[in-house]
């Protein structure tokens, strides 16, 4: 009779044996798998639109698999060699500047005041062991890379597995979501509808423009003549991506540096590129903000400032370097559920 009566109960146990084993299975991929996910959503249109062209859903996916690894991939192999490289000709020029002096070619009372301060042995130990740390982190990290290369290849094979089949049969796969948490239709549009917004803004207004804005730091270090001018446009699209803080960080410093440097050693040069480099800032890096941004996000999408900070942070501590994305997306994503479910009630 006991058997009988938790009979009933036994495929109810097995399910959730079997949820919890495949989650086990998963859970190795479960970041390459979101990867994957939002690669397919932000290619999803130039994918939607080959697809109408070429009529076979299998080869548009194809295609696009081969398009974002070639876009992706390969320069970011590029850009970790090159990172890790500029990185320690940082770490020598600091340490050749601290040898010098800063202002070597300055002469008056306030530039010495200045060298005797660089100059101070606990002053410079700082800023050798600041600039030591954040080099070696660096080449760790690009070392790391190169020692997990297999375990990369392999992520990489999920994330454009997934992508492809996320392209393929996306549609698909949101309605078996619907049948699986058993959410009314109009529901889940409203939940799908909100994510979507949220989604556009987090890729397009924050980290599109955060790209952009270190590639255009990059680019305005290199043209000016900074060292390493790949380095700092990295640091400058990290710092893009947090609120209140931004890339003004970097380059208001690396102009101020050269206006000082113009008017102590009377180098007009150096003047105008403090001054070029200030308004370039001022215009083509932090402008972005203020001009493509709001055109990007638009008015509906937009995510409140903690959100983006506190999911940055906390994403970052939980998933390493991508928690910059998912981080802010699953805060977003729950405030979202909380809020339909509210207005239902």
């Amino acid at each position: 009779m006991d058997t009988l009566r938790y009979q009933p109960y036994v495929p109810l146990l097995l399910l959730l044996v079997l949820v919890v084993v495949s989650f086990l299975v998963l859970k190795p991929l479960l970041l390459a798998l979101f990867l994957g996910g939002l690669l397919a959503y932000i290619f999803f249109p130039v994918y939607s639109a080959l697809q109408r062209k070429i009529k076979r859903k299998s080869l548009a996916a194809a295609l696009m698999c081969i398009v974002v690894f070639a876009l992706l991939v390969i320069p970011s192999v590029f850009l970790t060699k090159t990172l890790v490289q500029e990185s320690y000709v940082l770490f020598i020029s600091v340490k050749q500047k601290l040898a010098t002096g800063l202002f070597s070619n300055c002469h008056n009372q306030f530039c010495e005041s200045i060298r005797g301060f660089g100059k101070d042995p606990s002053v410079a130990y700082q800023i050798q062991e600041v600039s030591k740390f954040i080099t070696n982190w660096v080449i760790q990290k690009g070392s790391d890379f190169l020692l997990r290369l297999p375990r990369l290849t392999l992520n990489l094979v999920v994330i454009f597995f997934s992508l492809f089949f996320f392209l393929r049969d996306g549609d698909k796969f949101v309605e078996h979501i619907q049948q699986v948490l058993g959410l009314h239709q109009h529901k889940f549009s409203a939940i799908m509808a909100r994510l979507k917004e949220i989604l556009h803004g987090l890729v397009y207004g924050y980290f599109i423009v955060a790209l952009i804005q270190g590639a255009l730091g990059a680019l305005g270090f290199f043209i000016f003549g900074i060292n390493s001018p790949l380095f700092w446009g990295v640091v400058m699209g990290l710092l893009a991506l947090i609120p209140f803080v931004g890339t003004g960080l970097i380059w208001v410093p690396a102009a101020v540096i050269f206006l000082l440097e113009g008017v102590f050693q009377g180098s007009s040069l150096l003047i105008w590129k403090g001054i070029g480099l200030f308004v370039y800032g001022l215009v083509f890096i932090s402008g972005l903000d203020n001009v493509i941004k709001p055109i990007l996000i638009g008015e509906r999408a937009k995510i409140h400032p903690a959100i983006i900070m506190f999911g940055t942070f906390g994403g970052i501590f939980l998933f390493g370097p991508v928690g910059v994305i998912i981080g802010p997306l699953l805060l977003s994503l729950t405030t979202v559920v909380i809020a339909t479910y509210l207005e239902e009630e």
